[in-house]
């Protein structure tokens, strides 16, 4: 086992949040464990042992093998780094028990125009995942630094939908404690104390723009060390997985092949638990096995949908008859990055009459390609490619769907408990 510092664990003794002056049995204060990570900017890495090594060189084959997928595709498939953004964030939202359905998603993220002002707004669920996908594709996209405000501005746009959070805490670190589980008196975990937060996250910034670690190593430290400090009262989860991306893709090939690892992840959650729990443990030879694995499942998952959409894609071409460049040959290439759109879209998009965009969109529809959707933009109908849609779908649907075990009962994969927050 490779040592890594351990995580401190300090016992404080708080306000109990359930004291009821009523009750005899409910004592004020109770005793919490915060776990504090050490600083690891200067840190240097140890060897890892053997078993480890293999599961690193797995994963680097997985993502050079996307890589050269990629690169074989991306001449007909110029919008690949968006569609595995887009299946990475789904499964993202969905560690977080935060689902929708993928033809809303789909809608959602499409920023149909219309005139009209009195269409509902899309179910808070619907606004989140799709905020997930957008904050993702803008930071895999980004070329700025990592730094604080790096994280502040992704939380914002990440947590903006949510009605449960206070408007204080967007894009600021907490002000205030957080833990994972029912009551912090048996918490499942508890990060370290608010006051902590600022100078443990400029140590990982520092550490984050290291160039001396093995790109998954620091990927993986890093993730581990974001969770462990938990600087947020709610999102850590999908900003964490944000900072995977920001680290793991930053090499020219990943430019067109993201990785999708909150995929990876999902298939083995009870791993992820286990995996987190040991890095702070400093057991980094255990966590950084778990986090290699998911590079490399995600990466495998990432080729079977870069087939699928390019077997959609090359269907479409035989379905619909057009020159190269043409309107709707352009169109097509489109749909494969957004699979939802309008007639006025397609009329402002591709600059035609309101007659040649309704003879597009009966043609597509006529071959197969678009079906019309139950979701409208305001007045306006929607029309979908549902085989793209579907292919997301049928990549997240190999996800296993296990219970893991916590000190409150089973939870299901896909679920993490809910982040808790005390003044």
């Amino acid at each position: 086992m490779s040592r890594w510092p351990a995580a401190q664990t300090q016992a404080a003794t708080v306000e109990n949040e359930l004291w009821r002056s009523w009750d005899d049995e409910s004592p004020r204060t109770i005793t919490a464990s915060q776990t504090v990570p050490p600083h690891i900017s200067d840190l240097s890495v140890p060897a890892l042992g053997r078993s480890t090594g293999e599961s690193l060189a797995e994963a680097m084959q997985a993502v050079s093998d996307l890589g050269d997928r990629a690169t074989e595709t991306i001449g007909a498939l110029g919008h690949l780094s968006a569609v595995l953004i887009r299946a990475d964030a789904v499964a993202s939202s969905q560690i977080e028990h935060i689902t929708t359905s993928s033809e809303a998603l789909a809608v959602a993220l499409a920023e149909l125009d219309d005139d009209s002002h009195d269409w509902n707004p899309y179910p808070v669920a619907t606004e989140l995942v799709a905020a997930n996908v957008t904050v993702a594709l803008n930071a895999q996209r980004g070329a700025e630094d990592l730094s604080e405000d790096w994280f502040h501005r992704r939380h914002r746009s990440l947590l903006a939908a949510d009605p449960e959070i206070e408007k204080r805490h967007l894009g600021a670190w907490r002000d205030c404690a957080v833990w994972i589980g029912q009551t912090r008196q048996n918490a499942d975990f508890e990060g370290p104390p608010w006051d902590q937060v600022p100078a443990l996250m400029d140590d990982l910034v520092r550490f984050a723009a290291r160039s001396d670690v093995h790109p998954v190593v620091h990927a993986a430290i890093a993730h581990a060390q974001f969770e462990t400090i938990h600087p947020y009262v709610d999102g850590n989860g999908r900003i964490g997985r944000l900072l995977i991306h920001r680290l793991l893709d930053a090499r020219p090939a990943a430019a067109t092949a993201p990785v999708p690892v909150a995929h990876g992840l999902l298939h083995n959650p009870d791993g992820y638990v286990a995996g987190l729990t040991a890095y702070r443990q400093g057991d980094l030879d255990q966590w950084v096995t778990v986090f290699a694995e998911a590079v490399t499942d995600g990466a495998h998952a990432a080729v079977r949908l870069v087939d699928r959409i390019d077997g959609i894609a090359a269907d479409y071409r035989q379905r619909v008859r057009t020159r190269q460049g043409s309107a709707v040959s352009r169109i097509l290439d489109g749909l494969l990055h957004t699979p939802a759109i309008t007639a006025g879209e397609i009329q402002a998009a591709y600059k035609l009459t309101p007659g040649r965009a309704s003879q597009i969109l009966h043609q597509l529809v006529d071959v197969g390609v678009l079906r019309l959707s139950d979701h409208r933009a305001g007045r306006s109908r929607v029309w979908v490619a549902h085989e793209v849609i579907d292919a997301i779908d049928t990549i997240n649907a190999t996800i296993p769907r296990r219970l893991i075990e916590t000190r409150n009962g089973p939870m299901l994969s896909g679920e993490e408990p809910h982040d808790v927050t005390a003044a």
